[in-house]
């Protein structure tokens, strides 16, 4: 009888498995989706094709796909390298509004707008002090290969060394303290769309 029963208890457990299985397999499936209808989106910008993608599934499966295509929005919003980098603020705030409606997208990626813009100004002034302070070493070595070879050649910071890894290590900083304004604003947008283990 004992052996019956584990032969029952076994089998059980496969069953439990096949269902686990299939349900970690249907969610890929949904959170794919979700990526996709997302990054469908990103490309072409067009509102109604995301709104009509998230309509064609039934209740029980939207939240699986909302919070697959909320992540992948998430993952859109790093800092900016260049002014043109913010061009992407826009298309994500209607991404956002278009998935979760009403729930203040607009005032929040203004305020992104502002931190990123503020980014990018630090950078340019902590580029340009560098610079000057580096202006006198530049000319010294101008003048030393002057001396040397008896041609004038005029140094750009970018080609001294010292200049590069200087620049790097202090904007290497400056990344670091805004790492933290995005990861309060991919905070924010967790609790903005009120997803249950919305994780990265």
């Amino acid at each position: 009888m004992g052996q019956i029963k584990s032969a029952l208890e076994i089998a059980l457990e496969r069953t439990a498995d096949i269902k686990s299985d299939a349900r970690a397999g249907e969610e890929r499936k949904l959170a794919n989706a979700g990526k996709k209808i997302a990054s469908d989106f990103m490309e072409n910008g067009d509102k109604a094709a995301l709104k009509k993608a998230l309509g064609d599934f039934n209740r029980d499966e939207k939240d699986s796909v909302l919070k697959a295509a909320v992540l992948l929005l998430m993952t859109r919003i790093q800092l900016p390298l260049e002014e043109a980098d913010l061009e992407i603020l826009p298309k994500l705030t209607e991404g956002f509004e278009t998935l979760l409606p009403h729930k203040g997208f607009e005032q929040l990626f203004a305020t992104v707008g502002q931190v990123f813009a503020q980014y990018l100004a630090s950078q340019r002034q902590l580029e340009q002090a560098l610079e000057q302070q580096f202006a006198p070493k530049l000319r010294q070595k101008e003048a030393e290969i002057a001396q040397r070879t008896g041609q004038h050649m005029q140094l750009l910071p970018s080609q001294d060394p010292d200049f590069c890894q200087h620049l790097e290590r202090n904007l290497s900083k400056l990344r670091e303290q805004y790492d933290g304004a995005i990861a309060e604003i991919r905070s924010r947008i967790k609790q903005m769309a009120e997803i249950e283990d919305l994780d990265e």
